[in-house]
């Protein structure tokens, strides 16, 4: 039904989307959850690689008393459902961003980097399972090196995510106080 002041319908011309809300409490709640992915990743890798050097009895001496089996046996719970706890909200928070962003922005493109290593994890993994020591020498180096590899490319990506959500926001910022467009590069 045409309107009843003689113009055309439906309107002719580009129709502006709609103004979204841009993700900007979601994007630093994401900066603080891959920080800490970060870092927990790298202290992770340090551990591995330090603590390899140490004899077992250092590590199986907490271990031998009963109290020491419990505290050991809930710290291990507590660091994997935290670890747990991490990946879902860098999940959830990073698709919150990749919805609410505009397609290109930096800040899209930061959650579309947040939201890779969990991706990659679920599609690709490598895993060696038993003691490496009982490999031949060149098979227990290769499957540490991949494991070392893996680490670092998945805390480089979370690392260009934190700086690319860092840039979107200020982005938003300089848009928001008018000195430019947000996604101006």
């Amino acid at each position: 039904m045409p309107p009843a002041d003689g113009g055309s319908w439906p309107p002719r011309g580009p129709v502006p989307p709609a103004p979204s809300e841009l993700p900007v409490r979601t994007a630093h709640a994401l900066i603080a959850v891959m920080a800490v992915m970060v870092i927990s990743g790298l202290v992770g890798l340090l551990l591995e690689l330090f603590g390899v050097e140490l004899p077992f009895t250092t590590w199986a001496g907490p271990l031998t008393d009963a109290d020491g089996r419990s505290a050991f046996v809930a710290a291990m719970v507590l660091l994997l459902l935290g670890n747990l706890a991490l990946w879902t909200s860098a999940l959830v928070l990073s698709i919150v961003v990749i919805v609410h962003a505009r397609r290109g922005s930096r800040l899209w493109i930061g959650g579309v980097l947040a939201i890779a290593p969990v991706l990659l994890g679920l599609l690709f993994g490598i895993d060696v399972s038993g003691d490496l020591d009982t490999l031949p020498d060149g098979l227990a180096l290769a499957a540490r090196l991949l494991d070392i590899l893996g680490v670092l490319v998945v805390a480089g990506l979370r690392a260009a995510s934190i700086v690319l959500l860092a840039l979107g926001l200020r982005e938003v910022r300089a848009a928001r106080r008018g000195s430019g467009p947000v996604g101006s590069r």
